[in-house]
């Protein structure tokens, strides 16, 4: 490998240096839309899990074909407006995805805070650190979550 190669593919790594610890987060969508994460340093992921109606308790959230607990090396949850559509929606809602708002940036059992922006509904998700610089994702699975601003007081982490 060239030097020059060799950093650049330094830059594609966040080691989330001075960040914040990150390493249980909890998102309420609604009363029963629910869900937490556990970081897993062995892993390197997130493990998920779901709140279930029925036990009353959260349970973890399995891929149907391996039965393996689904794990992600980044998450970001995104607050937006979600209000209904007018007239009877049937409960569809409709997502502010234009106006940006605030965002977490989760990976390595730390946590970034910042904002998050789309340019127009075609352009891409761009998501920034408070210093202004864009916010660089660990290689692996993703999971984002758009949360309700509404739900910001039911949003935590540690």
């Amino acid at each position: 490998r060239s030097s020059a190669a060799s950093d650049v593919y330094k830059r594609q790594e966040n080691p989330m240096a001075g960040a914040s610890s990150g390493k249980a987060v909890s998102i309420t969508h609604s009363d029963h839309y629910k869900t937490s994460f556990r970081y897993d340093p062995q892993s390197r992921t997130y493990k998920m899990q779901m709140y279930s109606r029925i036990s009353g308790k959260f349970e973890n959230t399995v891929d149907e074909l391996t039965g393996k607990q689904l794990g992600f090396t980044n998450l970001l949850v995104c607050f937006a407006g979600i209000a209904d559509y007018p007239g009877n929606s049937g409960g569809v809602q409709q997502v502010d995805y234009v106006s940006g708002g605030e965002a977490y940036f989760f990976t390595r059992g730390a946590v970034q805070r910042g904002t998050w922006q789309k340019a127009s509904p075609e352009h891409p998700l761009k998501v920034y650190a408070a210093d202004g610089s864009e916010i660089c994702f660990n290689r692996g699975k993703t999971y984002l979550a758009i949360v309700d601003d509404d739900e910001w007081q039911n949003f935590n982490y540690q």
